[in-house]
């Protein structure tokens, strides 16, 4: 039976360094502006990964710690769009982050409205089920402002009171919505379903305990990339309505000392998603995964080993839909005159294009401007 398509948002915090993670390793204007250290080498046992690609007479290659990510790309389910962004410069990352994650720009957006563009959505396609949203941590994020969505770092902690301890007398004045307060007795009659339903499947009489999650991949121990990417494969498979999950990833700031915690960095993502993959198994058919993050690294390299924030970066979407094992968009160059400002990788396309599309392609959303209202993408091809 044909399910309902579901969208993994991946959200890279503190601006990943796309230049390192895709590298354009032959460019003659990179390799003047860093060290080695924070290049992708072309032979020897740290090479990367090639791209076979057909944007720019550029030798492109994944980071080497990324090679699950290049066995996804080579087995065409992964594709890569580089120099994507805001089409508004700004380097702060509060800033970038939330006009990334609420995607309404100039005059367009009703003065003061607070919508993340998950959130309008949700409020479109209006989907049914019990939880059709779930944010994976301690907060929503600001892209599921404007609809309901549930907040866990697991599916136990979505159950109110574990096992069968909920007094009858609590439940009954949660179900009501504590006596006079009518508006609450929905949503409240929504969460004691959603808790009765995951209590239901995952808690184990014998055991008094909830059973742990069983995976059909072996996730790497000890990567917290993990246990979110965990959550959203178990939620899945439990078939609780699941339609849009966001998972945070931090910690992607390096502007000291980043040879060694980008490699620790790209290899924990690279593999986590290489597993939750193969966790999927058949349900990769239902399943796109977008990863991006609030802005790129600067060109050159400073003075501490890292680099500083930056404008254009790279964006991944993972699913057999879409047309994978290509890189899409354009490329502008390293060149000087290219670079926005004399300093960073320019942005060439508007991220929006790319959620657009997988909105429209794989999410069956009609007229992407509900969510963009007054974006009209340059079609990217995704699907064709």
């Amino acid at each position: 039976m044909a399910r309902d398509p579901i969208l993994v948002v991946v959200f890279l915090r503190g601006g990943a360094d796309g230049l390192a993670l895709v590298s354009p390793s032959s460019d003659p204007d990179f390799i003047a502006a860093r060290p080695e250290g924070l290049r992708v080498a072309r032979q020897g046992d740290a090479a990367g990964r090639m791209l076979v690609q057909g944007i720019a007479d550029v030798d492109f290659r994944f980071h080497p710690a990324a090679g699950a990510l290049a066995d996804l790309y080579d087995a065409g389910d992964l594709s890569v769009i580089h120099a994507a962004g805001l089409p508004e410069a700004t380097r702060s990352h509060f800033d970038a982050e939330a006009r990334i994650e609420r995607g309404l720009f100039g005059s367009a957006p009703p003065p003061g409205d607070p919508s993340g563009w998950i959130g309008r959505w949700l409020q479109a396609a209006a989907p049914g089920g019990p939880m059709p949203a779930l944010a994976v941590g301690a907060m929503r994020p600001a892209s599921l402002v404007g609809a309901d969505a549930a907040v866990a770092e697991s599916l136990a902690d979505l159950v109110v009171g574990q096992g069968h301890w909920l007094a009858p007398q609590l439940r009954a004045r949660l179900q009501s919505g504590f006596g006079d307060h009518g508006p609450l007795g929905r949503p409240m009659a929504d969460l004691l379903g959603l808790s009765d339903m995951i209590n239901t499947r995952l808690w184990s009489e014998a055991d008094a305990d909830f059973r742990p999650y069983a995976p059909d991949a072996a996730y790497p121990e000890g990567n917290p990339v993990s246990q979110p990417l965990m959550t959203v494969a178990q939620t899945i498979k439990e078939d609780l309505g699941l339609r849009v999950a966001t998972v945070d990833v931090p910690g992607w700031d390096t502007h000291v000392a980043q040879e060694g915690q980008f490699a620790a960095l790209a290899g924990m993502l690279s593999d986590a998603l290489m597993a939750f993959w193969r966790d999927l198994g058949p349900l990769q058919a239902d399943v796109s995964v977008v990863v991006m993050s609030e802005f790129g690294r600067r060109l050159r390299s400073n003075t501490a080993g890292g680099t500083d924030h930056g404008r254009g970066n790279v964006m991944f979407v993972l699913g057999p839909q879409a047309r994978g094992g290509r890189m899409l968009g354009h490329w502008p160059g390293l060149a000087n005159d290219a670079l926005e400002e004399g300093a960073d990788l320019a942005v060439v396309t508007d991220y929006r294009a790319v959620l657009a599309e997988l909105l429209s392609g794989h999410m069956r959303l009609a007229d992407p401007q509900v969510v963009f209202p007054g974006f009209v993408p340059h079609p990217l091809g995704l699907w064709t």
